[in-house]
Order: structure tokens, then C-alpha cells, then sequence
């Protein structure tokens, strides 16, 4: 019995004349853009490799299959891929969006004049697009021209005058000018039209820290964290605030949520560690204080914070060491000086200590913790009285003045005792030093923050303690003359090999109690600056 078989006709097989004909069809414009609908949902969902598959496998191209290539790589960080991608686009089709997207990638590569150049292009084919206005003033903001980039933005808050962003911005270029008023006044105004946002209210609870009114500074961090509780730069604020007041048990429970989200936020690891430092534990405050300066080596506030924490642990070579990382980072900041002159006086280096004192001065002669260990020094380095009274003068006139502006808690009282006993000493031996500065704490904020806080960014009480300086020569007594007048207990002698040298030998001569062992914590005045853009 014969089987029968479905052969295939040849004409399938071979392409007709009719079939031929047919072929053109895959370059008629609506078969090949019928897929457009696909490439959309695709990027909407993210599946970035599948939208290079289906583009790949793609005999014909139109300008949207380019389009969403050239989206797709900016996505992935490939941005000068996405400018060629982008300028075939408006070689195809010279339209508003090809051009905005062109001026985009323009920015993203650093090139802010060429960006500005695609911008204004384009503003000759629309004169009512927020964006384009926006966009123009964050480059002339990038390129420290601040006047047309606060026309540029206002003319965008006129358009729309709901985008956070713009707020955000124009905030951002009046606090870059110290124009702290004009600051709040924009966020305050961002956060009438935007209710609901967390980083409007948190910038606005940050300026208000920075003039020590607490209260209204933790008002807006708690609604910044209703609208959204997990809003990191939030969190960080309502800490700082926190531990201004001293609970840093409660800090402690709030920045483990910090650190669920940031593990390797430097600025957590220190805020962290200064927590430690005002529970006196300080070991752990080292610890923190390190793997903060591992995260973030070039952070001015943490080698500071390292520098302060080693200063009240008696080691002084340490503590000069970071702060001459602090200074070389930022040599204008004062605080960094001023501690630098207390550790080298404590290393008997009084003509280095006294450049240091005397340029700290120089960049902030306002500083009244910088006065009063200066006129320690100076007592305690036979300058005649005439000298130490009027730097005690100039102590007593800007604590006043500090006091009268800012929150009492700010300043220290017992630096006021301190004085006295400089004015009218009670014994021969010489006074002892303050700490030049509280320490910093340091918040995190959106990139690029922090920072920064800041401002991206960096005030946490510490203890306040006393830090030595050198006596005057004709007091200073031996090590053989102190083991005879005090005699200590033999120890067995243990044959070990051991390089001292000297650094931590401690004299053991008579100290005066200035300040009590159980101080209240000095509170910063300063505030780093982050903001949210």
C-alpha cells in the first residue's frame, strides 16, 4: 500500500514574481512602525535588553526605534553613545523633543555651553516649556552664573509654578550666594505650592537649624517624615537635633534605620561616633570615626571630629596629624587651626602653636573659643599681662555678642570661669585649654548632598574637656625629679624590646580643676551646609 505524502509546492519555496513585489513592503513606514506601541511598554517596565534584542534583530530602523536606543543607553551610563544616537534623530527629524534631547546629553557630558546653545535653539520653536527653562538655569548655575540662572528659573517658576525642582534650585543658588533669607522665603513659598513634599520641608528645617530655632527646625523634619518616613536626609536632621539636645540614646535608635538603607553612608558612621563620644565611650567612638574616614577620606569634618576625639584621649601627635588632613582638604577653615594650635602646644611646640593660633584668628577673629585658648597661651608662655588682656577683651566681647545673637546652649559657661581665673590667677600653675571648636556632625542629603550636607553637608554635643598646655620652662620637672618626689611601686622588669618615643610619657605635675568632670556638653554653632537638588 503506497503512503501518500503533503509535499510542499516549489513556488513556496521560491520567491515569485508576485512575492518579489511583495518584499517592498517591509519598508513601507507603517509595517515598520507598527512596533512602536511595544518598544513604549517596554521601556516603561525597564527591560532595557529586550529592547536591544528586538532592535538588533530589526532589518529596518525608523527614528523612533533610534530614539529609544539612544534612551536606553543614556540609562545605562553609555552617554556619548546616546548624543550620536540622538543627533541622527534630529538629522532625521528636527523636532523640539529631539532637540531637548540632544541639549540633555550635551549636560550630562559637562558641556554646558554647547548644552545652553541646543537650549536656546529650541526655545525658538516653543517660548511656554518649563523644562527648557529649568534646564537653562541649572547650566548657568553649573557655570557660577548665577544672575541669568536665577532669571532663567524664575522665568520657569512663571510657566509652572508647581515644580519642586525649580524651587529646589533657586534655593539652592541664593544659599550658594549667603543669601539665607531669600533661601527660605523660595523653599517656604515651593512648600505652599508643593504641601506634600519631604524635601522642601527638610530644607526649610535645616536653615532653621542653622539659626538655632530648634523647635521650628524638628516641626518641619517630622512633617517632612509624615509625608514620608523613610526620607532619609530627614532622618538625619531630626538626629542632628537630637543629639543638639544631648539624648543620644534616642539618635542611636533613629540612625539604625539610617544605616538599613546606607550602610556605607560616611556621614552616618560619624554622626554615629560622635554619639559614642558624648556617652564617653570612646573606643567605639574610634572605631565609627575610622570606618567613616575609610567611607569619605577626604571629608573635612570627620578627620576634624577623628582630630578632637584623639585630642581628649591625650593623643596629641595623632590628633595634629589629622588635622593637618583637615587643613591641606580646606585651609581656610579656622576651627582646624585653632585645635592644631592646642595639640602643638601640647607637644611643646609653642612657635608653630602660635602660627597656628594667630591664623586662626586671621581667618575668624570672631571666634571666642579660639580667643580664650589663645590667651592660655599666652599666659602660659610668659607674654606680658598687657597682651593677654586685650585678647582677653576681644573674648569677652564677641562671647557677649555670640550670646546675644544665638541660643544660649551654643556657648560653653565655663569658659566664662576659665577667664576669671585668667584675669586674676589663683596659684602658679598654669590654666588649661578648651577644645577650639565643638565637634561636627555631619548629615546626608540627595545627590549630590551632602553633603552636602552639604551640603551634602555636616553638631553633636561632646563632653567638654580640659586639654593641657605646655608650663613655662622654669616649671617644668623631669622625669628622674618626679619618680624621687612621688615614688611608685616597683614592677617586675619585663626584657622587651620597646620604642617610646616620649609621646606618651605624661607629666605628673599638679593640675588645676577648671573644669568639672561631669561638664555639660559643648554645643556647635555650625551647621554644614546640604541641600537637595
Amino acid at each position: 500500500m503506497a503512503t501518500t505524502t503533503n509535499a510542499v509546492p516549489p513556488s513556496i519555496l521560491k520567491p515569485s514574481a508576485g512575492s518579489i513585489g511583495s518584499s517592498k513592503l517591509s519598508n513601507d513606514p507603517s509595517a515598520i512602525e507598527k512596533y512602536n506601541w511595544l518598544l513604549h511598554v517596554m521601556y516603561g517596565r525597564g527591560e532595557y535588553d529586550r529592547i536591544q534584542q528586538f532592535i538588533r534583530i530589526q532589518s529596518q530602523k525608523n527614528s523612533y526605534m533610534t530614539y529609544i536606543q539612544a534612551l536606553v543607553h543614556r540609562q545605562e551610563g553609555r552617554i556619548v553613545e546616546a548624543l550620536d544616537l540622538f543627533q541622527t534623530c534630529v538629522i532625521e527629524n528636527p523636532s523640539l523633543v529631539n532637540i531637548k534631547q540632544v541639549a540633555k546629553s550635551l549636560a550630562l557630558l559637562g558641556r554646558y555651553r554647547v548644552a545652553i546653545d541646543a537650549y536656546k535653539e529650541a526655545l525658538t520653536r516653543t517660548n511656554n516649556d518649563w523644562e527648557i527653562f529649568h534646564n537653562l538655569g541649572l547650566c548657568y548655575m553649573q557655570l557660577r552664573e548665577f544672575t541669568e540662572a536665577k532669571q532663567y528659573l524664575l522665568q520657569a517658576l512663571q510657566i509652572s509654578e508647581i515644580q519642586e525642582a525649580s524651587y529646589l534650585a533657586l534655593g539652592k543658588i541664593y544659599m550658594l550666594e549667603g543669601e539665607r533669607e531669600e533661601a527660605e522665603a523660595t523653599f517656604e513659598r515651593g512648600a505652599r505650592r508643593n504641601p506634600e513634599s519631604p524635601t522642601l520641608f527638610t530644607q526649610i528645617g535645616l536653615l532653621a537649624f542653622e539659626r538655632a530655632h530648634y523647635t521650628k527646625a524638628f516641626e518641619c523634619f517630622g512633617t517632612a517624615l509624615t509625608f514620608c518616613p523613610t526620607h532619609t536626609p530627614a532622618i538625619m536632621a531630626a538626629c542632628q537635633v537630637i543629639q543638639k539636645h544631648g539624648d543620644a540614646d534616642v539618635a542611636l535608635s533613629k540612625y539604625r534605620i539610617v544605616y538599613g538603607r546606607k550602610p556605607e553612608c560616611a556621614q552616618v558612621w560619624n554622626n554615629i561616633g560622635m554619639c559614642f563620644f558624648s556617652k564617653k565611650k570612646f573606643v567605639a567612638a574610634v572605631s565609627c570615626l575610622k570606618r567613616a574616614n575609610y567611607l569619605a577620606p577626604f571629608e573635612l569634618y570627620i578627620l576634624y571630629n577623628l582630630a578632637l576625639v584623639h585630642l581628649y584621649l591625650q593623643q596629641n601627635a595623632s590628633a595634629a596629624i589629622f588635622l593637618q588632613s583637615a587643613i591641606r582638604i580646606n585651609r581656610k577653615h579656622a576651627p582646624s587651626y585653632a585645635l592644631l594650635g592646642v595639640a602643638l602646644s601640647k607637644l611643646n611646640d609653642p612657635e608653630n602653636a602660635l602660627r597656628a593660633y594667630t591664623y586662626s584668628l586671621k581667618l575668624d577673629p570672631t571666634d571666642p573659643m579660639a580667643l580664650l585658648n589663645y590667651a592660655i597661651f599666652q599666659t602660659n608662655t610668659g607674654v606680658p599681662k598687657s597682651k593677654v588682656d586685650t585678647t582677653l577683651q576681644q573674648f569677652y566681647k564677641n562671647y557677649t555678642e555670640r550670646a546675644t545673637s544665638t541660643n544660649q546652649r551654643e556657648l560653653d559657661d565655663s569658659m566664662l570661669d576659665i577667664a576669671k581665673r585668667l584675669i586674676a590667677p589663683t596659684s602658679g600653675i598654669p590654666p588649661q585649654s578648651t577644645y577650639a571648636s565643638p565637634p561636627k556632625t555631619t548629615y546626608s542629603s540627595p545627590p549630590p548632598t551632602t553633603t552636602s550636607v552639604q551640603h551634602e553637608q555636616d553638631d553633636v554635643s561632646s563632653p567638654s574637656t580640659s586639654v593641657f598646655s605646655p608650663r613655662k620652662p622654669h616649671e617644668v620637672k623631669s622625669y628622674d625629679e618626679d619618680t624621687l618626689e612621688k615614688p611608685v611601686q616597683e614592677t617586675p622588669v619585663v626584657k622587651t624590646k620597646i620604642f617610646d618615643d616620649g609621646r606618651h610619657r605624661q607629666r605628673r605635675g599638679k593640675q588645676l580643676p577648671t573644669l568639672s568632670t561631669n561638664a555639660k556638653p559643648v554645643q556647635n554653632e555650625e551647621q554644614d551646609e546640604s541641600t537637595a537638588f
